[in-house]
């Protein structure tokens, strides 16, 4: 096969593979399995780690959150090895001279976004991407961890609002990922030591992609956060989002 046919390939593969484990509904079968029950009939009817902890306790809120973290994660770091380290690599630098990895690499995390916001298993509804956006940034650059995470912890504990919480954080990171990106298309180095490399000499391109993706997701997150929005101006948003409903 010659390199077109091969990108072909790997992009309708990045694309397909992603979406569908985005899709995986982690709260909604974690509700059904153990506790023969569907979180989305109760609470805000959300199918992601939120509504969960209200349904079924907040451990397993985590939990979900955890999950839907590794669901964009776990696509992403298998595309990275796939094509940094196999014979497709070398498929990867196109006729002008652009090297394409990056692209499939973080295309793969919004793939992963719009199938955990549009679930095909769910009929094309779901979360709010705020997991995914956290995998994507907080697992992926500790100075992402440490601006995005950090910033979400700081305005939940001043605020008691998780959804402004995570628009502040999905802006912050969406921010912090264009400086980064500039830095690394502006010097002659990439940028390793702000990602984990976990013992790696190569690690993913913080580039334009990157930034590009990052910019996307956070606008997903809040377009997914019109209704909390709504509710933050007329001062009506729950401040104790965890608090466990009747579930009966």
């Amino acid at each position: 096969m010659d390199i077109y046919q091969v990108n072909i390939i790997v992009a309708v593969c990045t694309i397909v593979v992603s979406y569908l484990f985005g899709s995986i509904p982690t709260g909604v079968i974690i509700g059904k399995i153990f506790y023969h029950k569907d979180i989305r009939e109760f609470g805000s009817k959300n199918s992601g780690g939120t509504n969960a902890a209200r349904v079924l306790g907040k451990k397993i809120g985590i939990l979900v959150i955890i999950l839907d973290m590794l669901k964009t994660v776990i696509p992403f770091y298998v595309l990275w090895a796939i094509l940094t380290f196999s014979s497709l690599s070398r498929f990867m630098t196109w006729g002008n001279g652009y090297f394409a990895a990056p692209l499939y690499i973080w295309g793969s995390v919004l793939f992963c976004a719009l199938g955990h916001c549009f679930s095909v298993f769910l009929k094309f509804k779901g979360g709010k991407a705020v997991a995914c956006f956290m995998g994507a940034n907080v697992l992926t650059s500790w100075i992402e961890f440490v601006l995005a995470g950090f910033t979400y912890l700081g305005v939940a504990k001043g605020t008691k609002y998780i959804s402004l919480s995570s628009i502040i954080a999905g802006i912050v990171g969406s921010l912090t990922a264009w400086v980064i990106a500039i830095i690394a298309v502006s010097v002659p180095w990439n940028p390793h030591w702000l990602t984990f490399m976990f013992g790696f000499e190569q690690a993913p391109f913080l580039g334009i992609e990157f930034a590009i993706v990052d910019t996307f997701v956070s606008i997903l997150l809040i377009v997914r956060h019109r209704a909390n929005i709504k509710r933050l101006k007329e001062g009506t948003e729950s401040k104790n989002p965890f608090a466990k409903v009747e579930n009966k």
